[in-house]
């Protein structure tokens, strides 16, 4: 070792070996390849979220499940205020037409017929409350046992089945969302536990990140993302010391010379060449504000929450697809279930009706309301009648009916827009799902498509990301730290060469 110092040409050498001695350090040092490793890993799984089509796709779904929210709020429980303001609603018409309670309800059902069905189905928790009684009296008449009735519903009836199963599940969920302790929002860090606050969760704070972030999780994952970087330094480093010491030995014995440095100058240029074409500076610096604005959203306790928070919206949208549109089915199975019972009875529909109203008549009264595409189509008429009635504008009506109704009048104004978008969201005509094929053009394929593709990238590379977050220096330091490391191999290489061009 003391010979390869006896000159001044073996000893520049250990110097380059030196160098090359440094950045595999800083390989392990940094621990480079965990967390580069694991960050490929995360945009690997986070690629296909963050397509524009893709984006834009879980912008309008999330927008969509936002007016479904707008309609479902305030009906499902008394909680949602829209029971107790059906009395003030029709208290002022009463009193500014001067009628009586019946002749308004008579105007509604003449007007607008589903929606006076589904006022008097509120609130619809109620709904759940009287299946046991329902189910024990058709278990009565039709002299069978209540499981049978059961089998008989869940078989011959799905779409009914379904909507009343998934509203008690919804309505119980509504207000306290199960398993969401944890999670809360981004700014101000206030609790989500109802599913409204899912939905601006959803909504405002890990949406508006997506449509904020696209671009920088687009521009790390080009060119090969991340992963490569950290071998790609070890094989630097590693070739310059394995060269430095080769050629500090030779030099020790007169045996080094120009071309020698040219091939340090030729690593500074290679690796200069891949930081500028690679574009490391905008990529790494994107990777770093992805990083910065994402690790919340990844924390534990917001993970598990919007898992779990998820099974909730899976409800909502299960009791909303038989009920929403009639291609849910729901409302030609009640047709059906009234004439499937007065055969089994011998009674007439009419009376089967009139039966079922009196001991179910928050029951009776949704499935008169469905579906809802109908109370969509009534809203506007009954608005005009009311313009013309009251003789204002409709301006004024509106703020009338929210002064007096602001939970009902969200619900009315807001089902029209939940109703169209239903079996077609708008701005998801090129979403797909992660596989490339299947649409999401609907509300339960979105559903699908954040259970299945979406929630699951974030709990699947939760500790990937905390891996690639946690490191002592940010991810954006690395293209200055290889711009020097290549200007220095090229600026000493050189110097080299020139020494050596004056010796000869």
């Amino acid at each position: 070792m003391r010979g390869w110092l006896s000159t001044g040409a073996s000893r520049a050498w250990l110097g380059v070996a030196l160098a090359g001695l440094l950045v595999v350090a800083m390989v392990f040092a940094l621990m480079l390849l965990p967390r580069l490793g694991a960050g490929q890993r995360v945009i690997d799984a986070a690629e296909p979220a963050f397509t524009d089509a893709r984006v834009d796709g879980t912008r309008a779904g999330v927008s969509a499940l936002s007016g479904y929210v707008d309609v479902a709020d305030p009906l499902l429980t008394r909680r949602g205020g829209g029971s107790e303001e059906v009395s003030r609603l029709i208290g002022y018409v009463e009193r500014k037409l001067g009628l009586s309670t019946e002749q308004v309800r008579r105007i509604l059902r003449r007007e607008a017929p589903h929606v006076e069905s589904l006022l008097r189905a509120l609130p619809l928790d109620g709904v759940a409350a009287e299946i046991p009684r329902l189910t024990a009296y058709l278990a009565t008449i039709m002299g069978m046992s209540e499981e049978e009735v059961a089998a008989i519903l869940e078989r011959d009836f799905p779409r009914i089945s379904q909507a009343l199963t998934a509203l008690a599940t919804t309505s119980e969920a509504w207000h306290d969302v199960p398993g969401i302790a944890g999670l809360s929002r981004l700014s101000g860090d206030k609790p989500v536990r109802t599913a409204p606050g899912l939905r601006k969760y959803l909504r405002d704070d890990l949406v508006a990140l997506m449509v904020a972030h696209k671009h920088d999780v687009q521009d790390v994952a080009g060119s090969g993302g991340i992963g490569y970087i950290p071998f790609m330094l070890l094989a630097l480093g590693a070739g310059l010391l394995a060269l430095g010491v080769w050629q500090a030995r030779r030099a020790a014995d007169g045996l080094t010379g120009m071309l020698s440095w040219g091939l340090v100058c030729a690593a500074g240029v290679v690796l200069t060449l891949v930081v500028v074409a690679g574009q490391y500076f905008p990529r790494l610096g994107a990777a770093q504000e992805a990083v910065v604005a994402l690790e919340p959203v990844f924390a534990e306790d917001r993970v598990r929450g919007l898992a779990n928070g998820a099974d909730t919206i899976r409800d909502a949208i299960a009791f909303g697809t038989p009920v929403m549109t009639p291609a849910g089915g729901a409302a030609r199975e009640a047709d059906r279930l009234y004439r499937f019972i007065a055969q089994r009875t011998g009674r007439t529909s009419a009376d089967v009706r009139s039966a079922l109203r009196r001991r179910a008549p928050r029951t009776t009264a949704l499935l008169g309301a469905i579906p809802l595409t109908e109370v969509a189509r009534e809203v506007p008429r009954l608005l005009a009648y009311l313009d013309r009635a009251l003789r204002m504008s409709r301006t004024q009506v509106l703020a009338a009916l929210r002064r007096r109704a602001p939970g009902l009048t969200q619900a009315l104004l807001a089902t029209p827009g939940a109703a169209r978008a239903w079996n077609d969201i708008p701005g998801t005509a090129a979403m797909t799902r992660f596989d490339g094929v299947t649409p999401v053009r609907t509300m339960p394929e979105f559903d699908a498509y954040l259970r299945e593709d979406l929630v699951p990238v974030l709990v699947e590379q939760r500790e990937d990301f905390q891996t690639f977050a946690d490191g002592r220096v940010s991810i954006d330091t690395l293209a200055p730290a290889l711009l020097v490391t290549a200007l220095f191999l090229m600026t000493y290489g050189g110097l080299m060469m020139q020494l050596v061009v004056r010796r000869l």
